[in-house]
């Protein structure tokens, strides 16, 4: 599933962000949440969120070269989005959290193989062994 459709209807409400949602790679898409829930608080599912977004970004990239590029790419958005969100507060920080709360990421499973379950049943599996 890509993750534009699961993200999408948290992105959708971020205004001047819409027409842009489909040009985001993956890794910059949750960056952007990230971001956005740092800036509003959010705290233990930021964590699982991250925890999530990690193995997902690491088992779709065929080298560590292009891992090491999509964690570059979340960073720089999630700080992006969190510096636009303290400074400018372009959504409500609790609607922010509400949205980000009830994404459907968060009833997807990690396992220790790196293997995520996602909410749509379909597995997102390393390409590469784990270290």
């Amino acid at each position: 599933m890509p993750l534009f459709f699961i993200l999408s209807f948290f992105l959708i409400s971020i205004p001047t962000q819409a027409q842009n949602i489909q040009k985001m790679t993956d890794a910059e898409q949750l960056g952007m949440m990230a971001g956005l829930a740092a800036a509003c608080g959010s705290t233990k599912k930021l964590e699982d969120f991250e925890l999530i977004s990690a193995r997902l970004l690491a088992n779709s990239s065929p080298t560590e070269e292009n891992e090491k590029q999509k964690i570059w790419k979340y960073m720089s958005a999630k700080w992006n989005a969190m510096q636009r969100q303290q400074k400018e507060v372009p959504v409500p920080c609790a609607e922010v959290l509400e949205h980000f709360n009830q994404l459907p990421l968060f009833q997807s499973i990690v396992y220790s193989d790196g293997s995520v379950k996602l909410p749509d049943d379909t597995w997102s599996r390393p390409l590469r062994p784990l270290k």
